[in-house]
Formats: structure tokens, C-alpha cells, sequence
């Protein structure tokens, strides 16, 4: 599939309509738009076209205040048939001016826009009780303090946790002196 109808279908499939805008079609690009971003996709058929990425980039975005789009949210995606040369795509994605910019050469650069991931469902986490047999000698003596204060519960109180810092440290000294008196 050419990478312009890749772009396109991972756009309408992520929530983006597409708008027809005159100035900008005039320009070989198309404008689509979602309730936060908005995407202006052009494809580069020749090689001399990325020479022409600044000012075609500064068009754009006068169109869009023009037509009081939010520009902050506005990207330019060009989709290059052909793979391009590590220092031109990063000349392409680097350019701060007018707008911020990717250059898209096959459907994995896709991925690397963070709006246009696929949204997911997020899961809780699977519930992990701790058991006092799996874990080191601090952390049982935290679980055990939490217990016993109810702390599943209630908020610690700062001289809750206090008594807790001095019980942690007051083993680690422990510790720290009987590997001294142990070498």
C-alpha cells in the first residue's frame, strides 16, 4: 500500500475527518482534523519537493491562523515514497519553524507519532498481594508496621512514619555493624 493511503487510513482509523480546504488542496496537501489535532498530509513525489518543505510549511500555517485553526496542535506530515537519508529526515523533523513536521517513508514511522497511536484500553492492574515470605527484611517490617497501624485503611501520621524511618534505619545499622563484626 503506498505510504500517502497508509497515512490516510490510520488517520480516519484513529478518529480524524477529513476537511476540504481550498488554499490548502491547491497545494497538493489535504487537512484532517480530530476533537484535539490537526494534520496536514502532503506527498513528495521528487526529491527537489524537500528543498521546498520551509516555505511550503510557512503557507500552511498562515492559512490555518487565517482560518483560526489551532496551529499549536498542528502537524505536517510528508509522506516520501522513497526511504530518505537519516540527514534529511532529521532536517525535515528538526526544523522548527511554522510547524512541527514528520517525514513518513513507510508505516513503521507512523508509530513514531504519539497522537496516532491506536488507543487502548487500559487495564487495571492485577491485585499483587505481597507475602512476608517473598520479600526482604525491610520491606516485611513495612508491610508488618502497615498492618498493625491499619495503614490499608487510614492515612500514617508523620509520627507514624517517623517510628517507621527510625525501626527501618535502626536495622540497617544493625546489619551494617554485624557485617563489621563478621569481617
Amino acid at each position: 500500500m503506498d505510504i500517502f493511503n497508509a497515512t490516510h487510513n490510520r488517520l480516519l482509523g484513529n478518529g480524524f475527518d477529513i476537511y476540504d480546504i481550498e488554499e490548502i488542496e491547491k497545494l497538493g496537501a489535504s487537512f484532517y482534523k480530530s476533537y484535539v489535532n490537526n494534520v496536514v498530509i502532503k506527498k513528495l513525489h521528487y526529491s527537489e519537493e524537500i528543498n521546498l518543505i520551509k516555505s511550503f510549511s510557512m503557507e500552511i500555517r498562515s492559512i490555518l491562523i487565517g482560518l483560526k485553526e489551532n496551529i499549536w496542535n498542528t502537524y505536517l506530515l510528508f509522506c516520501i515514497g522513497n526511504e530518505v537519508d537519516f540527514e534529511t529526515n532529521y532536517k525535515i523533523e528538526r526544523d522548527t519553524q511554522a510547524l512541527r513536521k514528520y517525514a513518513i517513508c513507510n508505516e513503521t514511522d507512523l508509530n513514531r507519532i504519539p497522537f496516532l497511536d491506536e488507543f487502548r484500553v487500559i487495564k487495571k492492574p492485577i491485585k499483587n498481594e505481597v507475602t512476608l515470605e517473598d520479600e526482604s527484611e525491610y520491606l516485611q517490617e513495612i508491610i508488618h508496621f502497615l498492618q498493625e497501624s491499619d495503614g490499608k485503611q487510614n492515612k500514617l501520621s508523620v509520627t507514624q512514619l517517623d517510628e517507621l524511618m527510625n525501626k527501618i534505619l535502626k536495622m540497617v545499622e544493625t546489619r551494617y555493624e554485624n557485617r563489621q563484626n563478621n569481617s
